[in-house]
């Protein structure tokens, strides 16, 4: 009998630990977001990489959304389905990212704002996460990138050297 009973309890507890039930909202998210490179300049593209670690299946990202700019402000409203009231839940530990490329920007401070709203078994919404950068100006660059020659240019400069080496040849043989 104590046997039996003891099994029914593990078995109860291994149960309610892979089916653990949660609340509707979005607890168990962490979010983190980077700037690429980490000191842009106006000569890079500025990419922002936007990394949700979950520790249950669901929570999950239905959709990373557009980048929206006013002025110097970036955002995007990502959507996380979140589980309903009383729905199970599969303790899994995943990520969703996403990469939002801004192109090239002018130098100056620039804000880039994640804003998150939950469908299914909630609406929620609200600011996540604020990442502050500064795109510097080119000009403050201590290295500048060479600029190739065109083709003329080497062109031009294979006609002087050849004019240059007949001449020295024939000023040798007047010798």
């Amino acid at each position: 009998m104590k046997a039996r009973a003891l099994l029914s309890m593990v078995l109860f507890l291994a149960v309610t630990l892979v089916f653990s039930v949660q609340f509707s909202y979005a607890s168990g998210i962490s979010c983190d977001v980077w700037v690429f490179p980490e000191n842009p300049t106006e000569v890079d593209d500025v990419c922002i990489f936007v990394n949700f670690n979950f520790r249950t299946d669901p929570p999950f990202v239905e959709n990373f959304g557009e980048t929206y700019r006013e002025g110097n402000v970036f955002s995007v409203v990502v959507t996380v389905h979140v589980p309903a009231k009383g729905e199970a839940l599969r303790p899994s530990a995943h990520s969703d990212q996403f990469m939002y490329n801004l192109g090239r920007l002018e130098a100056g401070e620039y804000i880039f704002r994640v804003y998150v709203q939950t469908v299914h078994g909630s609406s929620e919404y609200w600011l996540e996460k604020e990442v502050r950068f500064t795109v510097s100006s080119s000009d403050d660059e201590a290295v500048h990138v060479a600029e190739l020659p065109n083709i003329s240019y080497v062109l031009v400069l294979l006609a002087l050297t050849s004019v240059a080496t007949i001449l020295l040849k024939a000023s040798k043989r007047r010798r």
